[in-house]
């Protein structure tokens, strides 16, 4: 028991945080039901006593105390990346069932507790047996060793302990499918560990029809605001879930969206106050214009191919992205949200990936630049994380040669308006080799503040056509650039447009019909008609 003690402790990496292993402390069965009655499934529902029969308990010796698990809850992990080890655990055990999973996780306000609220989270995956719920209460175990989703075996640990507030009270139920017996555990982590046969799950309305696993652990609210990235702490369960949704919604975002090939997702996840739910999107990089390119990497026994997708950050869509609203966290265009996002498999590890890459320093001239690395699923052992799955282990040398790779292509500064240019710059290129009469430049100005048009085409009979090119989706602020050259064209440098056109990545259809709209507006000294396009630069071999 010392040498696996000494190894669990090697593994945690906490440093003099217990000296010696307390002998297992013995506890007497319990002939009753302390759960307060709202908690209790057994209760009479008059008097609120517990009427449940006294069914087998069971003990597990933990190879641990206490203070161990007041060590994991002091390892600075915030509300979503604790919320994330217990999703993880459910979509693994539901994957491993052979099933499209879903997961529930339910706030249910505490009556007469403003500082805490009950945080459930049920799955409909295989449940546990007695055997796997055993090991899954042990560091360093974990309850299945099929997926790299609990690969560490701390997450579950990890998440209660520290959702608790430092080993403080939480309780499992499992039922394993097509057997009749629920398996229930309480917190805190002690010792030893009571598992008791009971008859049922609990009955309470906001819980899912079907589950096979479900936890629950009291939380405060301070905790929860801890999800949030920036601006007063919100007190209101509907704003902070905003927060949950969006995090859950890119580090799922693989699993969540339609696979490729077989145009299925892998399962779903809804975050409920009450009865009161949400399903969580895939929450997408929000890409302009991109690149791709490709490594062939040697990690484990096998050459893997690694997709890396880098380019511009789309506003318009990062606008849209959560539930057709602003993302608040990710993908804000500032020095703390550059970089990029590491997916491996279906989960996204990392987000923000700048420095640890690179060795270069964040600076707004990299706020629009975004990308994500694509990791193929791989077996556990390669390509390690700590011990929270919060960061890399960069011992692990197949890391280094990943980031080797992704170092030879450096972020671009002004990555938008460098795109800009290098379209620009082609389509310019593209004109002259179809149209070699034709005058194309980006040099003609318009108005007195010397405002230059993109591009400018004349062809020798006189028909001119100006053109606007972005590398994102197109927005109405674009459309009103055009009509800004052609009112300066017609006003000031007394020349008549025949078309104006627009091409953007992509656009929006209700855009198509503002232009439309705008085809009807008076043109400026009663000239010739507007006529304003969009058209795609992927239309255009742009």
């Amino acid at each position: 028991m010392k040498a696996d003690f000494a190894k669990t402790l090697k593994r945690l990496n906490l440093k003099n945080l217990i000296k010696s292993l307390v002998d297992a402390c013995r506890f007497s069965a319990r002939s009753g039901c302390d759960l307060i009655p709202r908690e209790c499934a057994h209760s009479d529902g008059k008097t609120g006593r517990c009427t449940r029969v006294d069914m087998p308990t069971h003990k597990v010796p933990l190879i641990a105390n206490e203070g161990i698990f007041r060590g994991l809850a002091s390892q600075n992990m915030l509300f979503h990346q604790c919320l994330g080890e217990l999703v993880d655990n459910a979509i693994a055990a539901s994957l491993a069932a052979g099933q499209k999973f879903r997961v529930d996780i339910i706030f249910s306000p505490i009556p007469g507790n403003n500082e805490r609220v009950d945080l459930y989270v049920a799955d409909n995956g295989r449940g546990m047996t007695l055997e796997h719920l055993g090991k899954a209460l042990q560091l360093g175990e974990s309850a299945t060793k099929d997926s790299r989703l609990n690969e560490h075996g701390f997450g579950l640990k990890n998440a209660l302990a520290t959702l608790s507030g430092g080993n403080g009270p939480w309780k499992i139920w499992t039922k394993p499918k097509n057997e009749g017996t629920v398996l229930t555990v309480e917190g805190p982590f002690s010792p030893e560990m009571e598992i008791r046969d009971e008859q049922a799950f609990p009955a309470d309305a906001f819980l899912p029809a079907d589950f096979s696993t479900l936890i629950r652990v009291p939380v405060k609210v301070s905790f929860i605001q801890t999800t949030q990235g920036r601006g007063a702490p919100a007190t209101d369960l509907n704003a902070l879930r905003d927060w949950i949704v969006e995090h859950l919604g890119v580090a799922y975002r693989g699993y969540l969206a339609q696979d490729e090939e077989s145009f299925e997702t892998s399962g779903v996840i809804v975050v409920s106050i009450g009865t009161n739910s949400v399903q969580v999107p895939p929450v997408e990089v929000p890409f302009g214009n991109r690149e791709v390119k490709y490594f062939d990497i040697q990690l484990g026994a096998k050459v893997e191919r690694i997709q890396y997708r880098f380019g511009t950050l789309d506003e318009e869509k990062r606008d849209k992205l959560v539930r057709g609203k602003k993302a608040k966290f990710y993908y804000q265009q500032n020095q703390p949200t550059q970089g990029i996002d590491i997916r491996l498999g279906k989960r996204v590890i990392a987000t923000r990936q700048f420095e640890t890459i690179w060795n270069i320093s964040r600076h707004n001239s990299f706020n629009d630049f975004v990308g994500e690395l694509l990791i193929p699923e791989l077996p556990r052992g390669i390509l390690n994380t700590t011990n929270t799955k919060t960061d890399f282990n960069l011992d692990d040398p197949d890391w280094g040669k990943i980031f080797s790779n992704l170092a030879k292509i450096p972020p671009k500064k002004e990555i938008r308006e460098r795109s800009e240019a290098e379209v620009r710059d082609k389509w310019i290129q593209m004109l002259k080799a179809t149209n070699p009469e034709d005058t194309v430049s980006n040099e003609r100005s318009v108005w007195p503040t010397g405002t230059r048009i993109d591009v400018y085409r004349r062809t020798p009979q006189g028909k001119i056509i100006i053109y606007e090119l972005k590398v994102v989706t197109a927005s109405p602020i674009h459309l009103y650039q055009l009509k800004m050259y052609w009112d300066g064209l017609v006003i000031y440098g007394k020349e008549q447009p025949s078309e104006a056109i627009l091409i953007a990545e992509a656009f929006d259809p209700a855009l198509e019909e503002m232009a439309n709209m705008m085809n009807l507006l008076t043109p400026p000294n009663e000239t010739k008609p507007y006529n304003f396009k969009i058209e795609r630069l992927k239309d255009k071999n742009l």
